[in-house]
């Protein structure tokens, strides 16, 4: 719908943020003061810009915005704060998430966005601009949000450094859990961020040791990027051969990469009940909905099936940045210890349960995170 002359938000604009106002918890003056203001000069910054994309930026960010707030309802960020935090840090994140989210959507047009004498960090988007048929990256997002945020957004986020640092792990390379949620809710209304993928050489080029930290952190230290890989039969990839790759299942997800396999042959076992829930001896557990497993007992399997050590199959599934990680003292770890309900205290990893069983989870187990 066109915006009517002098008027910055149109009626169906108007709706989206009434939405986006019922998903949190401020009163509307702050409401308007953050969230309004983040639209408010992200739609200035484009109301002159001419064609059907910067129309369709304004519909997508609203929608994938209000799809990340509706996710986010379902976790506590950040993981493991005290609980005397969990309230002032509530509603923090959620407008950390939105504000990221907005900055990243608005930042893949802007960036292709070009014209005489133009500065896309300090100048709105001229009429005459011209959009380049260039790959935009993720993080170019970190450098417009500075601007999108108003007086009292960048108050906020400022006082709060927990809000910070997961709005720099979204733009960065490692794991974030807004970036888990925001990817989440993109991918349930079929609109996924696409940005170019990180060309990494190995571990040896580029000067880290290969062996992973004691402390758990393989984020930092697997060897390259995962390589794309053929599916082979049973949820598990063809490594380095040329079989055919075979209709995905109807449930499987990701993009066929042996971290992803793993995650489709666990969604799988779930639903068939070859890989029991809960179950004494197990390696799968829903812990406060999150899904907790055994390491290396859960990765054994596809382990077996590629002919390769269990721990190059946690790398690849850690390569995918889909995993929660905790504070230690060498900086992320992302290795969690818990006490099973069949009585045994074990190391593992933590994702989130959605990943694994969609909307349908099991039982909550009586086993605890330390």
């Amino acid at each position: 719908m066109p915006v009517v002359a002098g008027r910055l938000f149109c009626d169906e604009d108007v709706k989206a943020i009434n939405h986006l106002y019922g998903l949190t918890a401020l009163p509307r003056e702050e409401f308007d003061a953050t969230y309004g203001e983040l639209l408010r000069r992200c739609w200035r910054c484009i109301a002159k810009a001419p064609g059907p994309e910067w129309g369709a930026l304004r519909e997508r960010t609203f929608k994938c915005v209000i799809a990340a707030l509706k996710v986010r309802q379902a976790h506590v960020l950040p993981r493991f704060a005290a609980t005397e935090d969990s309230y002032r840090l509530a509603e923090v994140m959620s407008f950390a998430l939105a504000a990221c989210v907005v900055a990243e959507r608005f930042a893949q047009v802007l960036g292709r966005a070009a014209g005489p004498d133009w500065c896309p960090m300090m100048e709105d988007v001229p009429q005459g601009n011209v959009l380049k048929d260039v790959e935009v990256p993720r993080s170019f997002g970190a450098l417009v949000l500075p601007r999108l945020l108003g007086a009292a957004g960048h108050e906020w986020l400022g006082q709060q450094p927990e809000a910070l640092l997961e709005v720099a792990a979204y733009f960065g390379g490692g794991s974030s859990d807004l970036r888990r949620i925001a990817d989440d809710a993109a991918t349930r209304i079929g609109m996924p961020v696409v940005a170019p993928a990180p060309v990494c050489g190995t571990a040896e080029e580029n000067g880290r040791p290969a062996e992973r930290e004691a402390d758990g952190d393989a984020s930092a230290t697997v060897a390259g990027p995962e390589p794309a890989a053929a599916s082979a039969p049973g949820g598990t990839a063809a490594i380095g051969g040329d079989a055919p790759k075979p209709e995905p299942a109807p449930s499987d997800i990701g993009d066929g990469r042996v971290g992803w396999n793993w995650v489709n042959l666990v969604r799988a076992g779930l639903r068939k009940g070859s890989i029991p829930p809960n179950a004494d001896g197990g390696w799968l557990y829903n812990i406060e909905g999150s899904a907790f497993v055994v390491d290396p007992d859960c990765f054994e399997a596809l382990a077996a099936a590629e002919s390769v050590p269990p721990k190059s199959i946690r790398n690849r599934v850690v390569k995918l940045g889909r995993h929660s990680t905790r504070r230690s003292a060498s900086g992320r770890a992302d290795s969690f210890t818990a006490d099973l309900a069949d009585g045994r205290r074990v190391s593992g990893m933590l994702f989130p349960g959605e990943l694994f069983w969609d909307q349908d989870p099991p039982p909550a187990s009586n086993s605890v995170l330390r």
